[in-house]
């Protein structure tokens, strides 16, 4: 298995998806992962699964960026290509392998690399088309490279189509979004491992939990705290706004005030969605499913959503997650739910109970578990 970053602690929606696939298929055979490290990684816990660690510190330097460029065409997949990593992916090939899986199209070019009986090609967003998204809603100077960089990535995700022998896609939408090709593509959405429920949250209090350091995020969050969070505090002046997420940028950081909290990276999320009566995905932009609204959804937590937001996840609309695409509609959702109680944590249990049983790892990566069974 190639990922981009060791995926132990999983704190982020991709490490945690890497880490549900790592799991199982350390159950089907011996695993040897290659990925880069960022410090901090538990590798203890990752040989206490059984798998065979290769990594390689994680340091894009301008000099390794220009040979990505040059390696992949692509500046998203530039800061991921590492002679190093290839190197040590290449060493593992010496033995024969059953399954090469890739995660990431950015990771594409790391398919030839070695030999195997199956290439598989786990595509956690249609990239291209997530940039092609980004560029419609930002500035015209912005947009003219995030197009240019859309095409690459469409020309790396043909290449990795045509090195793989199996696509996985988290969607729908993503599997129609997909280039042609020949590779046999399988639908495995995101998931969640269940947890506890937590107890209703007595204050007036929502929450938005995101990785804040990524654009479609930032932006997000910036539309939610100026253009939504102002008809909220109108109606109810008691509410508060927590943005909890690792790396928020100045941009983020500067929307901090005395009723909206910016945390910053924090140990575990689940005491501050303890305190939170509503969650909310308020995405303009972006591709995949957020593993985040399930997470919410698991403790309890009603979702309040853009379409975009929600995307990938529309079965659970009206189970758990209210879709609102203009500020008055959200600021308004938002209220209702603060107002009614029972509302919100009915609309909270039926998000969960739909989680258990259609969003468990175990029902999401089956289609791909027992492809690799076979």
């Amino acid at each position: 298995m190639v990922t981009k970053f060791l995926p132990l602690p999983a704190d982020s929606g991709g490490k945690q998806r890497s880490l549900a696939i790592l799991r199982r298929l350390a159950r089907l055979g011996s695993v040897v992962l290659c990925a880069f490290d960022q410090g901090g990684a538990d590798l203890q816990g990752l040989a206490a699964m059984g798998v065979e660690v290769r990594s390689v510190p994680w340091s894009p330097t301008p000099g390794r960026v220009a040979r990505g460029i040059a390696r992949t065409g692509s500046g998203s997949a530039a800061r991921f290509w590492d002679r190093r990593l290839a190197a040590m992916v290449a060493g593992a090939g010496k033995l024969p392998i059953d399954v090469l899986q890739i995660e990431y199209a950015t990771l594409a070019p790391y398919l030839n690399q070695t030999a195997a009986r199956r290439r598989v090609l786990d595509l956690h967003n249609i990239e291209s088309s997530l940039a092609a998204s980004y560029a419609r809603s930002t500035g015209p100077l912005r947009a003219v490279v995030t197009r240019a960089e859309a095409l690459a990535l469409r020309r790396l995700e043909h290449v990795g189509l045509r090195r793989a022998n199996i696509a996985v896609v988290v969607s729908r939408h993503d599997q129609d979004r997909l280039p042609r090709s020949d590779a046999e593509v399988l639908l495995c959405p995101n998931g969640w491992e269940p947890g506890p429920l937590l107890p209703p949250a007595p204050d007036p209090v929502v929450i938005f939990v995101a990785l804040f350091g990524w654009r479609p995020n930032v932006d997000a969050a910036v539309w939610l705290a100026e253009r939504v969070w102002p008809l909220v505090r109108r109606q109810r002046p008691d509410a508060r706004l927590l943005l909890v997420g690792r790396s928020p940028t100045p941009q983020v950081q500067r929307l901090a005030c005395s009723d909206i909290t910016v945390t910053g990276s924090v140990p575990d999320v689940r005491p501050f969605l303890a305190q939170a009566q509503v969650a909310v995905a308020p995405l303009m932009s972006g591709g995949g499913t957020r593993l985040k609204v399930l997470e919410a959804l698991d403790a309890g937590r009603p979702v309040v959503a853009t379409r975009i937001g929600a995307e990938g996840l529309e079965d659970l609309i009206g189970q758990g997650v209210v879709v609102a695409d203009t500020a008055e509609l959200m600021s308004a959702a938002i209220c209702g739910l603060l107002e009614d109680g029972g509302q919100t944590q009915e609309l909270g249990a039926q998000g969960r109970r739909a989680v258990a049983d259609r969003y468990a790892w175990d029902v999401t990566l089956e289609p791909l578990l027992r492809r690799l069974q076979a």
